[in-house]
């Protein structure tokens, strides 16, 4: 398993500056991305679902609850910088402190902030109320409270298992119709 780190900030020389922090930890530049209003699959009119995924589609592991996602949305919308980076299991307290000093969006007290102000995260329009199971739960998109700090959030996150699989192959002689078998016939495995 793996953890995506999610921290917001207001200007993007700040979100850069996180970046660079993040690289100084020694994490690598290519699995830390910063997200903004003109970042490729950003919806400007509406919020991201499973089955379409705006900007989370180009985030990898991305496996965020839907109202985390749109609380990250918003931000975006409103003008701020989602920095992400996926990191190893071992590593992920590394990252959180590297981030501990940059200028991070305290998330909780802004969404507070917004709600007061109207905004509503809005689930989707089905009304349904899905339950997942509990390997899913526990593999995907589950924030890790161990290292969630004010502005910075880390969410448990699976990469698919990669495997090398070695397959016997066997050959069977088939008989002509009508032939009848004979026991002197061998077949090779």
């Amino acid at each position: 398993m793996s953890h995506t780190i999610t921290a917001l900030f207001d200007d993007r020389s700040d979100a850069d500056a996180g970046l660079d922090r993040l690289i100084a930890a020694g994490f690598d530049a290519g699995d830390i991305h910063v997200h903004d209003k003109t970042s490729d699959g950003f919806d400007q009119a509406g919020y991201s679902s499973q089955a379409k995924p705006g900007l989370w589609a180009r985030i990898k592991n991305a496996f965020l609850p839907d109202e985390d996602r749109h609380v990250y949305e918003e931000g975006v919308r409103r003008g701020g910088h989602l920095l992400t980076a996926d990191v190893a299991d071992d590593r992920v307290a590394d990252a959180v402190a590297a981030l501990e000093g940059a200028k991070t969006v305290d998330i909780g007290a802004r969404t507070e902030q917004w709600r007061q102000d109207g905004w509503a995260y809005a689930p989707g329009s089905s009304g349904d109320i899905v339950t997942p199971n509990e390997e899913d739960v526990l593999v995907y998109g589950v924030r890790s409270s161990d290292y969630d700090r004010a502005g910075v959030r880390s969410y448990v996150t699976d990469r698919p298992v990669e495997e090398t699989l070695r397959l016997r192959q066997d050959r069977l002689d088939r008989l002509a119709a009508g032939q009848e078998p004979t026991e002197d016939r061998t077949t090779q495995a």
